[in-house]
């Protein structure tokens, strides 16, 4: 994975570039060159998936004089050699125990992935709980039913067992089961501890419809069945 330095640069015009591995032993892709678009992932061919998918990424070459910095570098003007794609690198990360606290680069790594592969290259994204459209940055890829309690086939499953909720309080709100869905609309759950200022943010979202609901109902009956009433057989 290359780029070229471009003729704007008079001793360097020409000269190759690399990906840019962090002191954190992460490499970025991005949309673009500000650091709150960042996107972290643990090796090059993550790396290679996301540039595919139209994501630039940072580059540099350390041994080029005058120094150049790292920067990112859009897609179309990086040389890939063979196909990469975000689906086998969700892959592998998904064959590996629960990531827990040891594997914290694979699962910022598999965050990372999954986000991407659900917003499609794109930068703009919809929240599944309240409808808001957001930039990328603004979403979480949430696991539909807890990923520790998928089986393989289904945390393969990745376009039904995840979907992107917002950071602006959605996520937290269906991970902790202040709410759940039921028959495509979102329900509060009554036996949920809340305040008042809570209960207004809540109520802003009970009856919304999500869109995903064909695709992943047995996923969100299985967050339902913890999280709601029983219902009778």
């Amino acid at each position: 994975m290359v780029a070229y330095i471009g003729s704007s640069s008079k001793k360097n015009a020409g000269k190759p570039l690399y990906p840019h591995k962090h002191k954190d032993g992460m490499y970025v892709a991005s949309h673009s060159r500000f650091e709150r678009d960042y996107v972290r992932i643990e090796t090059l061919d993550q790396l290679q998936a996301l540039v595919e998918l139209g994501y630039g990424a940072r580059m540099s070459n350390p041994e080029l004089r005058p120094r150049v910095a790292a920067s990112i570098i859009v897609s179309k003007n990086i040389d890939i050699e063979g196909t990469f794609s975000i689906e086998k690198e969700l892959g592998e990360i998904s064959k590996l125990p629960e990531l827990d606290i040891e594997f914290s680069a694979k699962r910022r790594a598999e965050q990372s992935l999954l986000r991407a592969h659900l917003l499609k290259g794109r930068k703009l994204g919809i929240c599944a709980i309240c409808n808001s459209q957001l930039p990328e940055n603004m979403f979480v890829a949430a696991h539909i039913k807890r990923r520790s309690k998928c089986t393989l086939e289904e945390k393969l499953d990745f376009d039904a067992v995840a979907t992107l909720m917002c950071k602006l309080g959605c996520d937290d709100l269906y991970e902790k089961g202040y709410i759940y869905i039921d028959d495509k609309k979102v329900l509060s759950n009554s036996k949920a501890e809340t305040t008042e200022t809570l209960d207004v943010v809540i109520s802003s979202l009970v009856g919304n419809e999500i869109s995903n609901w064909e695709a992943s109902k047995k996923y969100y009956e299985w967050h339902r069945e913890k999280w709601g009433p029983k219902k009778e057989a």
